[in-house]
């Protein structure tokens, strides 16, 4: 097996899962020597080719092609997005073979596919786009749904395995909240379907029209009023930390850790902070959970927002700020305790004065996320993310036994 066969296993093995009663899926190039499956169903254009791949887009519809390139987020930098822009062009002028020669092809199959069922959802002939993203034990297939003229009509997850499943269902629910309320500051997707086939959950969902700007002047300023927005919607009675919804979910799901060392390492912060911040009154609202530059945009005066799959109400007020500041620092950086620490002070300065505020943010922030990366980690895929989740257990240990030895002083 060579490099891009090895490269396009994930992405191969996706297609037969959604196209389960076709032959298996062909890969082809004018560099391969591959035949081409005969009748093919289903046609996809590799993304940026077979030794790299990152979407599959479709090869029989050029406007649809091209508009799976003009996928937008703040986290995309001004190259990468001129490049995006000069490919859709090329699409749409019809000039696929010379920029993208790897394929995939499927041959006709009898039975229904996910697409299929996309088509019945829609009432239309549709053709899609699929990535899958990086191995983690949450990864799921992303489908991108257009029609015949090649416009976007929706986004699809689909819960493929029980873990990705529950993110999807979660997801799911979480626009069905956020539907219920109106937001002037920020933009998320509409619950478009919610269903099964074959097995898997799918999740149907409005497609945010990003542009190029989506990374523009004025992102901080839209951030910090989305985020005010989202707290002020859910926004609960104040309470001491350890009285937050969020404390006692944490108080019970680290029962659940399988390493016993794990588990008392984590159980013991979470005592630290009790006894810290035991009686300290804070705001307490709602948190989108993976507030990041990779999940958002900005478009005619709103932030976009997408990925609702760790929205959660009852948590104290700012802990998306302090996600967004260390998350964007350590995707720079690197990811070590010293530049977790850093990335933690970046979106809290005053993390080191159990008096401030911040201070509590950072508790409830770190608590938080070291046990979504613990359990993540113990589950199916979670190979990806040990590494991490030791990582996130000592900067929580450090943090809060920083704060012990100074309320000793």
């Amino acid at each position: 097996m060579d490099q891009a066969e090895t490269a396009m296993q994930p992405l191969l093995a996706t297609v037969g899962e959604l196209w389960p009663h076709s032959a298996p899926a062909v890969l082809t190039g004018h560099r391969r020597r591959v035949r081409q499956a005969k009748g093919p169903s289903a046609e996809f254009l590799v993304v940026p080719n077979a030794a790299a791949p990152r979407i599959l887009i479709p090869a029989g519809n050029p406007r649809a092609a091209a508009a799976s390139m003009r996928r937008y987020s703040a986290a995309i930098s001004l190259r990468e997005t001129v490049q995006r822009l000069a490919l859709s062009v090329g699409l749409q002028v019809g000039a696929a073979q010379a920029l993208l020669p790897d394929r995939v092809q499927l041959a006709a199959g009898a039975g229904a596919s996910l697409v299929s069922h996309l088509e019945a959802v829609f009432s239309e002939p549709v053709s899609v786009s699929l990535s899958v993203g990086p191995a983690r034990a949450n990864r799921k297939p992303v489908l991108q749904v257009f029609d015949r003229k090649g416009r976007s009509l929706a986004f699809v997850k689909v819960g493929d395995s029980p873990t990705a499943s529950t993110h999807v269902l979660r997801e799911a629910e979480s626009l069905k909240v956020l539907g219920s309320r109106g937001f002037s500051q920020f933009e998320p997707p509409s619950l478009i379907h919610l269903g099964a086939w074959e097995g898997m959950t799918v999740l149907v969902m409005s497609a945010l029209d990003t542009g190029p700007g989506a990374r523009g002047i004025g992102l901080g300023r839209m951030r910090q009023r989305a985020l005010e927005e989202l707290g002020a919607a859910f926004e609960q009675q104040p309470v001491p930390l350890p009285q937050t919804p969020m404390w006692s979910r944490l108080r019970t799901d680290h029962a659940y850790l399988l390493d016993t060392q794990a588990c008392a390492a984590y159980r013991n912060c979470l005592d630290r902070v009790e006894s810290q911040f035991s009686e300290r009154v804070l705001p307490v609202g709602a948190w989108h959970g993976d507030f990041s530059p990779w999940n958002m945009a900005q478009r005619k005066g709103k932030l976009q927002l997408w990925d609702w799959e760790r929205f959660e109400q009852g948590v104290p007020a700012g802990m998306d700020g302090v996600h967004y500041a260390l998350n964007r620092h350590v995707r720079t950086a690197g990811t070590n305790l010293e530049t977790i620490l850093a990335g933690l002070t970046l979106g809290a300065p005053a993390l080191a004065d159990r008096n401030d505020g911040d201070a509590v943010v950072v508790a409830a922030y770190l608590a938080s996320i070291t046990l979504r990366y613990l359990l993540g980690a113990q589950g199916p895929g979670g190979e990806s993310i040990v590494a991490k989740s030791k990582l996130m257990l000592h900067a929580f240990d450090r943090v809060t036994s920083q704060w012990e030895r100074t309320l000793l002083v």
